[in-house]
C-alpha cells in the first residue's frame, strides 16, 4: 500500500508551515510517497537523488524544487537541504490574487515539479530569505512573504522567450534585465555572454529576431517609462539612467517605443499622489 503524508500530521493551527534543516543519508531512495501539501526543498550541500513521478533526477547544491500535492517523490543523499512544508489551503488564494503566478513553481501543470538551479546571486538571496523564515513566526504572513520574495526578487520572470535558447543566452538575458547592465549597452551583453559582438549579433537574430541594440533599447525605454511616472528626474537624467547620452536620440527612441514624445507622455501618465492638484469647483 502506497504511503500518503497528511499536512495535519505536521501542522496544527495557527502554524502555517513547517521548516526543517535535513541531513539525508546515503543509500537507495525510499519508495515514493504521496502528500496532500506543497513542499519546497533547497539543496545546500551534497547531492540529492530525487525519485519523482516515475523518473530520477540528481540535484546539486543550489537546486530548488517545488513539489505539488499531486506529485509522488522520495529523496536520498548524501546531502543537506532545507525543507518547507505548506498546507494547500495556505496558498490557494495566492494564484487567484496574483494571476502572474499561474503556471509557475507550485502552480505548474508539468509532468514533473518545477526544479531550478539558482545562480550565485539568487542563491545568496535565497539563503537570506530562508534564514529570515527560520527565525520568525510560523505564520501565514511569513510564508506568503517568502513566496512573494521568491517570485518578485529571487526568481524574477524573464520576458517571454522562444524555446530552445542556448543556456549562455538565457543567462545573458536574465542578467541584462538589470538597469545597471542594460544602461551599458550591447557591449555589456557581449561581456556577460563571453562572446564576440559579431557572434552575439548572429545569435540574437537567429533566436530572438532582433539585434542586441534593439533588445537593449526595449529594456531601456521600459525603464524610462517607469522613471518618468515614479520620479521627478528630469528627462536628461532619465536618459542618462538608461545609458543614453544624447537627448535627441532618447527623444526619438522613446517616441518610437511609446508613441509620444517623452514630455507629452509624462504629462499624460504621471499622477501626483502626495500633492495632487486641486480640483476646479
Amino acid at each position: 500500500m502506497s504511503l500518503t503524508l497528511r499536512h495535519r500530521d505536521y501542522l496544527s493551527p495557527p502554524t502555517a508551515f513547517h521548516f526543517a534543516r535535513v541531513t539525508l543519508g546515503e543509500g537507495p531512495s525510499p519508495a515514493p510517497h504521496g502528500q496532500d501539501f506543497h513542499e519546497l526543498f533547497y539543496v545546500t550541500d551534497g547531492s540529492v537523488q530525487h525519485r519523482i513521478n516515475g523518473t530520477r533526477m540528481s540535484l546539486d547544491p543550489r537546486a530548488l524544487c517545488f513539489v505539488r500535492p499531486q506529485d509522488r517523490h522520495g529523496l536520498s543523499g548524501p546531502a543537506q537541504l532545507v525543507n518547507v512544508l505548506v498546507a494547500p489551503d495556505s496558498l490557494a488564494h495566492l494564484v487567484a490574487r496574483y494571476p502572474e503566478l499561474a503556471g509557475r513553481t507550485f502552480w505548474s501543470d508539468g509532468a514533473r515539479p518545477v526544479t531550478l538551479n539558482l545562480d550565485a546571486d539568487q542563491a545568496a538571496m535565497m539563503t537570506q530569505a530562508l534564514a529570515r523564515l527560520e527565525a520568525g513566526p510560523r505564520s501565514q504572513l511569513a510564508i506568503e512573504a517568502l513566496l512573494l520574495e521568491l517570485h518578485t526578487r529571487i526568481l524574477r520572470p524573464l520576458p517571454a522567450l522562444p524555446g530552445g535558447l542556448p543556456g549562455w543566452l538565457t543567462r545573458t538575458l536574465r542578467a541584462a534585465e538589470d538597469p545597471a547592465v542594460f544602461a551599458r549597452g550591447p557591449a555589456a551583453l557581449a561581456e556577460i555572454a563571453g562572446k564576440s559582438p559579431a557572434y552575439l549579433a548572429r545569435s540574437f537574430r537567429a533566436h530572438l529576431g532582433a539585434t542586441p541594440t534593439e533588445w537593449i533599447n526595449a529594456r531601456r525605454m521600459a525603464h524610462a517609462a517607469r522613471l518618468m511616472t515614479g520620479t521627478d528626474l528630469s528627462l536628461t537624467r532619465v536618459a542618462e539612467a538608461c545609458g543614453i547620452e544624447t537627448p535627441s536620440h532618447f527623444h526619438a527612441l522613446f517616441k518610437a517605443h511609446h508613441g509620444a514624445p517623452p514630455a507629452k507622455w509624462r504629462r499624460a501618465h504621471r499622477r501626483d499622489i502626495v500633492q495632487p492638484p486641486k480640483r476646479a469647483k
